[in-house]
């Protein structure tokens, strides 16, 4: 039985609580919160059993096998490396870290200490993601990559009325890239590898928010336009373009139904999920490497990620602090 402990609270971490109930060697065991009352209400809600106030003591209970760090980005390297330090594996949400050292840091410290680490990055274990992998070679040589996750967010409305909310504070390392770009920009890596060189920009909102950017990135015979936006809700889906066909993405952030459109217009439709929930696959890697099996890919994956963001963001101007 594997007694796994929470950190933090929102609908991203009911979706993965629903996925690790599958499992039956999994037990949710503990919940951190910085106020008991409201901890011990959502730990009731799952049947879990302790709630702590303190992170030191929780990562002293020797009974703790693993966390799930669903907190602001702006947490997860510390709290990662104070559990990874307490012999606790981690799974933490995306994006993992804000810098590549920070990123290293963080799986250095599960190296260091014989436990295992990974991003809960959904597009890199859904099998939609293997299955686009399968498909390239049907296409032809890959000349244009459109990736793009736009969603309008419900928190859009608050921030316009002067309620800014955490999805759209800078100083958690938050906005629309670190959101929602960062599905594209992990897809990319992991279909294409780093490209050779690129250009992104940014449109902001008040107090230095990036609501919206775009990349172009380079690859030998190849270029990937990279958009993402937290105000406007994009109904396109997201293509590979080779020279005998396309390869068409319902959903960047998490590939469930994958297209091939052939030339001459043949079509065929691949539904990938085989009925489990989305967050079931990311749950089984990391078992599997808590069991022993080498998945070094994932955090090379995550540290790639890490890398091209901060260049990014640099390039974009984006920063984490305030400018009111």
């Amino acid at each position: 039985m594997i007694n796994v402990a929470l950190i933090g609270r929102n609908f991203v971490v009911d979706e993965m609580l629903s996925a690790m109930k599958m499992f039956d060697e999994i037990k949710l065991y503990a919940q951190y919160s910085r106020n008991y009352e409201t901890g011990r209400a959502f730990a009731d809600k799952y049947g879990i059993e302790k709630v702590y106030t303190d992170l030191d003591e929780m990562a002293r209970d020797n009974d703790i096998d693993a966390v799930y760090i669903a907190s602001p980005n702006c947490c997860h390297e510390d709290q990662a490396v104070m559990m990874l330090e307490s012999g606790k594996h981690v799974i933490c949400e995306k994006p993992m870290n804000a810098t590549y050292k920070g990123a290293l840091r963080m799986i250095d410290a599960a190296e260091q200490n014989g436990v295992v680490f990974m991003e809960a990055m959904m597009n890199a274990h859904v099998p939609g993601t293997s299955k686009i992998k399968e498909l390239l070679s049907e296409i032809g040589a890959v000349r244009r990559v459109n990736l793009s996750f736009c969603q309008y967010s419900s928190r859009y409305d608050k921030f316009k009325c002067g309620i800014v909310e955490n999805a759209f504070d800078p100083t958690l390392h938050n906005g629309s890239f670190m959101d929602l770009g960062v599905y594209p920009v992990q897809l990319l890596l992991n279909l294409f590898g780093m490209p050779k060189s690129f250009n992104a920009s940014a449109l902001y909102l008040p107090e230095s928010i990036d609501s919206q950017g775009s990349m172009i990135c380079n690859y030998e015979g190849m270029q990937a336009i990279l958009t993402w936006s937290k105000i406007t809700q994009g109904q396109l889906a997201s293509e590979i373009q080779g020279e005998d066909g396309s390869i068409l993405i319902d959903k960047v952030s998490k590939p469930t139904v994958v297209t091939i459109v052939k030339r001459n217009g043949e079509r065929t439709e691949y539904e990938t999920l085989a009925g489990k929930p989305v967050m079931y696959y990311e749950v089984n890697d990391f078992l599997d490497q808590i069991k022993g099996e080498k998945m070094s890919r994932f955090n090379e994956l995550s540290l790639m990620e890490a890398e091209l963001m901060e260049k990014a963001r640099k390039q974009m101007g984006i920063n984490f602090v305030k400018t009111v």
